[in-house]
């Protein structure tokens, strides 16, 4: 259980034994659809072997030698979904590009897990686990297991009032009198809160230590933050604290709990459908929301949005497929259609080799060290996405006025691919993240849960897990800002202290 001596080492260790005992559990399923993609003649049954086979081989590697922070089972399984399920699903997406195109993709998929699982392995032999001192939470250590709970719920709830009165228009007020760039500030403070505070609880709830109350009370928060969240139409803002939820109960009771994702699935999949077309009623020409919904309009915005994504959902059923009819489809994007990062990677290649497209030799990340400066600081700095302009412009997806409108997402490898081409791009990008997750694994291993470091452990592995449509320029520095609030806010709460076994002391 939960309590002020957990280190992110034991809760490793928790998901190390969950992975090894499931592992067959997985290969089981991802021979069975390998196999009926090629009883289907599916063309990227190839492409699919591969992935599943270095995925399970890297997770595999993974469970022999894991001590801190599980950061390589969650990219690994992140790319399994992204470039697996689009070729499960037969994507229509892929329909435009040969069997040959397909595999090759697979190949790169391939050769990232496995540089990444070797690079990582040579980081767990250079690196060694740092001195165990974290700066940790006072109030948790002078009153023990029941501040976690209170902690927890105090930062969850003033995450919630911030993010409901933000999306009432209530802080627009206060931020005009502030410099401009803070509201991105308070943005992230909001964010890193919730998760934060949603972790602890949920992992508290996750035991029996909670009563029924406290339960109802944590449900009801999360609700409420949710719908405030998504009150936009981003779902991605509501999908951050709904998977800190996910990876709290998982931690607290060492099962992963299949009855509320499948529900938070399910629900994300149903809103995504509607989801473009309640922006094109309520969005503005900026792409973003152009009038403020009163409190009293939210249950009818919602009960909106709840038929707009039913009839979105009876007209995909009745679409007709690309070519039949009109000649193209009607169809609304699904969930499984919005995390489709094959279709971003067979598109850099076909550019790249194709149409002889010159990669960008490593542009987009040498844009990122400015970007790191605060915009407090620098008002008029680049976009943090800039990187993604760069890709989209150079590669001909948009012009620079339509980047402006809307974003189109890439993901790390097809941004890799982009910028050294084939094999290469893989390579660096395997290269870079298995030693660097090996150096925060050791990093973090001796460090308690609770305390600055185990919030930025926790802040880490939530952008990595929000990372699959972003490139190096967005995770980075978005990551970098969420790291600067976790620092500044807990500084004033917190003691150093050295963990030794089940006791502390001040160093």
């Amino acid at each position: 259980m939960l309590d002020r001596f957990t280190q992110i080492g034991a809760l490793c260790q928790v998901v190390r034994r969950v992975v090894t005992r499931r592992l067959m559990f997985l290969v089981i399923p991802l021979l069975v659809a390998t196999a009926l993609l090629y009883l289907q003649k599916n063309p990227g049954t190839n492409a699919f072997a591969l992935i599943a086979l270095s995925s399970c081989a890297a997770l595999w590697a993974w469970c022999g030698s894991a001590r801190g922070l599980p950061l390589l089972p969650v990219m690994v399984v992140q790319g399994l979904l992204i470039y697996g399920i689009p070729i499960v699903a037969s994507n229509e997406s892929l329909s435009y590009y040969t069997e040959s195109s397909i595999t090759a993709a697979g190949v790169e998929v391939m050769i990232f897990n496995l540089v990444l699982v070797a690079a990582w392995s040579a980081g767990m032999r250079i690196f060694t686990p740092s001195r165990p001192v974290s700066h940790a939470l006072e109030l948790v250590r002078s009153e023990g297991f029941k501040a976690l709970t209170r902690i927890g719920f105090g930062l969850a709830s003033a995450s919630t009032v911030f993010v409901a009165l933000d999306a009432l228009g209530k802080t627009e007020p206060l931020y005009q009198v502030l410099p401009a760039g803070i509201s991105s500030i308070f943005a992230s403070l909001a964010s890193v809160a919730g998760a934060s505070g949603f972790f602890l609880v949920s992992t508290a709830i996750s035991g029996s230590a909670c009563t029924a109350f406290t339960k109802i009370c944590f449900w009801v928060l999360l609700i409420v933050n949710a719908c405030a969240s998504a009150s936009s139409f981003l779902l991605s803002s509501a999908a951050i604290s709904l998977i800190t939820v996910a990876i709290g109960l998982f931690w607290g009771s060492g099962r992963l709990p299949w009855r509320y994702l499948t529900l938070v699935i399910l629900l994300l999949s149903f809103f995504n459908l509607g989801k473009a077309t309640m922006r094109g009623r309520y969005w503005g020409a900026e792409s973003e929301p152009s009038r403020v919904v009163q409190l009293s309009e939210v249950p009818d915005l919602y009960w909106e949005w709840v038929q707009t994504s039913y009839d979105a959902m009876l007209q995909n059923h009745n679409a007709p497929p690309a070519g039949i009819g009109t000649g193209s489809s009607k169809k609304n994007q699904t969930l499984l259609e919005r995390i489709d990062n094959m279709q971003n990677l067979l598109f850099v290649m076909d550019a790249v080799e194709r149409e002889h497209i010159e990669p960008l030799h490593g542009a987009t990340y040498t844009l990122i060290p400015p970007l790191l400066i605060p915009r407090v600081l620098w008002p008029d700095k680049p976009r943090s996405h800039e990187g993604q302009v760069l890709l989209n412009v150079h590669f001909g997806r948009q012009d620079i006025s339509s980047t402006f409108e809307t974003y189109i997402a890439w993901g790390l490898l097809p941004e890799a691919f982009g910028n050294f081409g084939p094999i290469m791009g893989s390579v660096f990008l395997g290269v870079f993240f298995g030693f660097a997750f090996a150096w925060v694994e050791n990093l973090t291993a001796r460090k308690l849960l609770v305390s600055t470091e185990g919030f930025l452990a926790l802040t880490l592995m939530i952008s990595l897990m929000n990372s699959f449509e972003m490139v190096a320029s967005v995770f980075i520095t978005s990551t970098f800002q969420a790291f600067i609030v976790v620092v500044a806010s807990s500084a004033p709460f917190v003691r150093k202290v050295v963990t030794t076994g089940s006791s502390d002391a001040a160093p």
